[in-house]
């Protein structure tokens, strides 16, 4: 499945890419404007793609940066 995942999201544009994450973890244009150092209304925007606004691949690093770090404090708790 991993593969899987990893193979669709490679032949994605980074729009895609960061709307995948997004919709996967079911974040909010508040929680990803946080992590990725926008406004909500940016994001909003690049959400609905208004005025041509689009995720670029800086703003699909950082997201992915942010959610995995989290991840990676969740998993060293034991």
């Amino acid at each position: 499945l991993n593969q899987k995942i990893n193979i669709a999201l490679f032949k994605m544009d980074y729009q895609k890419k960061t709307m995948f994450i997004i919709k996967e973890l079911e974040l909010s244009a508040r929680q990803v404007g946080f992590a990725i150092g926008k406004s909500g209304s940016v994001v909003s925007d690049k959400i609905n793609q208004i005025k041509s606004n689009k995720f670029l691949q800086e703003d699909f690093e950082r997201l992915q940066k942010f959610y995995i770090k989290k991840l990676e404090k969740i998993t060293a708790q034991k």
